[in-house]
């Protein structure tokens, strides 16, 4: 047999030289908690790249590679956690099983969901992604990971630059420095290709925090000429780069509320901000809680047996008395009284826009 005479010779074929490893990658592609290899199927399957094993040396090898992942003379603490594989023989499944990874199949699972459900990464990178993460699974479990999630009508990014301008940004918040950019919009005339703002003039802020708000990534930055805090969506920037300039408006960026701050601009369609009380019935606790959490800056007290108000800080605006119409008479903003009647404008504006001529 090939594997006799190699070994009468005093060395190795090039197929044997590499055996261990090739039943390593076996066991890696086709075993986990559920699937395992008989010494019978690896020694089919060695054949077919043109080894010729015996019973008893692929059994070696399997002993062999057991015992380097569970040896603990001689290997440091940190280079065990990086293997953190584990090899076991399974009765039922009469074979040898991958029985631990690196990382558990469930948290692969939520990573692979978690890319597919992400608008501002492209198709091309969430491809790349896929792969990265199957890499680290058994073949039984990419195919469990391709066919679980199908979802319906998620938009990609066509901006193949954003991961580049996410990089230059958090280089110029680490440096304390501001950065210009180009930002750019949809127009009627074609909706496929967005256009620049303001005829491509540039925009410079100081940027202060990358926020990720339903599936896209946003940029936080500190407008110097209205001494406020402003947010752009990554995906409609362009030509983002670091300026030699120091960043302003850090005393502004740390009296935000991070936590808070996301659920307060709505949808970041923001206005002045304002403290306001909002009456709701009892049943939609949970939905104002969700909305605008429970911070120091947030105030609930029940009203009556039916009802609470909640009075926090809102940027007031269309956005806002659109999402509080959403509620219809569940919902009613009770103060201050110039929010009140703004929002009442606001009901008038859009009646009349049905009203009979």
């Amino acid at each position: 047999m090939e594997e006799s005479k190699a070994k009468k010779t005093g060395g190795k074929s090039k197929g044997q030289k590499y055996k261990s490893l090739i039943v390593w990658n076996l066991l890696l592609k086709h075993t986990d908690e559920t699937h395992a290899l008989g010494i019978s199927e690896i020694k089919d399957i060695l054949e077919e790249y043109g080894i010729s094993a015996e019973r008893h040396s692929v059994s070696r090898d399997i002993k062999d590679l057991m015992e380097l992942l569970a040896r603990d003379q001689e290997v440091t603490i940190q280079e065990r956690d990086l293997l953190n594989y584990e090899i076991e023989y399974d009765p039922s499944l009469h074979g040898y099983k991958i029985a631990r990874r690196p990382y558990e199949f469930d948290d692969l699972r939520l990573l692979a969901e978690c890319v597919r459900a992400s608008k501002f990464i492209s198709k091309k990178q969430e491809q790349g992604l896929l792969e990265a993460i199957e890499s680290l699974c058994s073949e039984p479990q990419i195919q469990e990971l391709r066919n679980e999630v199908y979802l319906v009508g998620r938009t990609k990014t066509t901006n193949r630059y954003l991961m580049g301008y996410m990089l230059t940004i958090n280089q110029a918040i680490r440096e304390n420095r501001k950065i210009t950019f180009k930002y750019q919009k949809y127009t009627l005339q074609n909706r496929t290709q967005q256009v620049e703002r303001r005829k491509g003039a540039p925009y410079i802020f100081s940027p202060f925090k990358l926020i990720i708000n339903e599936g896209n990534y946003y940029l936080l930055a500190y407008d110097s000429k209205k001494h406020d805090m402003r947010t752009f969506r990554l995906d409609r920037m362009k030509e983002v780069a670091m300026l030699d300039e120091p960043r302003e408006g850090k005393e502004v960026f740390e009296r935000i509320d991070l936590g808070t701050y996301t659920q307060r601009v709505f949808s970041m369609f923001g206005g002045e901000r304002k403290q306001v009380g909002i009456r709701f019935i009892n049943p939609l606790l949970d939905t104002v809680v969700e909305r605008f959490g429970t911070g120091a800056e947030t105030y609930y007290k029940p009203d009556d047996d039916r009802h609470f108000i909640v009075t926090t800080d809102v940027e007031i605006s269309d956005q806002f008395y659109g999402w509080i119409c959403g509620f219809r008479k569940k919902a009613l903003i009770v103060s201050p009284p110039d929010v009140v009647a703004d929002f009442q404008k606001f009901l008038g504006d859009i009646q009349g826009r049905y009203q009979s001529e």
